[in-house]
């Protein structure tokens, strides 16, 4: 196991914080009991000051919550994303047996020309709906989810239940994604965004951008994502 904190002069509590972080992901459940302090100390032969500092990480990150008289248990564990196949969140929330759900912050039709028309290959005079969405996992806010739809293909989508799965709502107009090309980089996030992610304004998050397409390769929908850099963990396999 690779230890990410491998400077001199990274305190010891910030290391044990990430092991412990790292066997969280690897090998527990939310809701099972975490390490006492008494138990870290005999584990890393540390401190109590330094086995203290090790769970205040963790409670900061709102990854533990110790409840009086019961213990120190996991609330979140990081989300593995695939980049490898094209999966809805809500499919991909359901694998990891983590309850999905959507709440819509704002939808609006955009007629005039946007860089968005020009992202999805149409032409002055054609539409576009723009969604902002928030997502959670078990109730915790995940992810802020922008998407530019092409109305080409399906005009009255407006009028959905657009806190749904998208691709379950493209399934009764039989558009099938296909294709999707998506970058990713860090950035850091602003007030506003920060509040509905309940984390901090200049907190990292992973902004993802996206096309997705048609078989034909004809743009269906554009998107712009903000991940909570805290709680994702993204996959990409590949070979030679």
């Amino acid at each position: 196991m690779i230890d990410k904190s491998n400077s001199l002069h990274t305190p010891k509590y910030i290391k044990i914080a990430e092991s412990i972080r790292q066997e969280i992901d690897l090998n527990m459940n939310v809701g099972e009991r975490i390490y006492s302090e008494k138990e870290i100390m005999d584990k890393y032969e540390v401190s109590s000051t330094t086995a203290r500092k090790a769970l205040e990480v963790l409670r900061n990150e709102k990854i533990i919550e110790r409840i009086q008289g019961k213990g120190t248990f996991i609330i979140q564990k990081k989300v593995l994303r695939s980049l490898r196949k094209i999966v809805s969140f809500t499919e991909n929330m359901q694998k990891q047996n983590i309850a999905p759900s959507t709440k819509m912050l704002g939808k609006e039709i955009l007629s005039e020309y946007t860089e968005y028309h020009e992202k999805l290959h149409l032409s002055p005079g054609d539409k576009v709906l723009r969604l902002k969405r928030l997502k959670f996992g078990n109730d915790t806010p995940l992810a802020i989810d922008y998407r530019y739809i092409n109305l080409k293909y399906c005009p009255d989508i407006y009028d959905k239940d657009l806190n749904s799965s998208l691709y379950k709502i493209y399934d009764q107009y039989n558009i099938k994604i296909a294709h999707t090309r998506q970058y990713l980089e860090l950035a850091f996030i602003d007030e506003e965004n920060a509040k509905l992610l309940n984390c901090n304004a200049g907190d990292p998050v992973i902004y993802i951008e996206g096309l997705l397409s048609l078989s034909n390769y004809e743009p269906i929908e554009y998107e712009e994502n903000l991940w909570n850099g805290r709680i994702f963990r993204f996959q990409f396999e590949g070979s030679l």
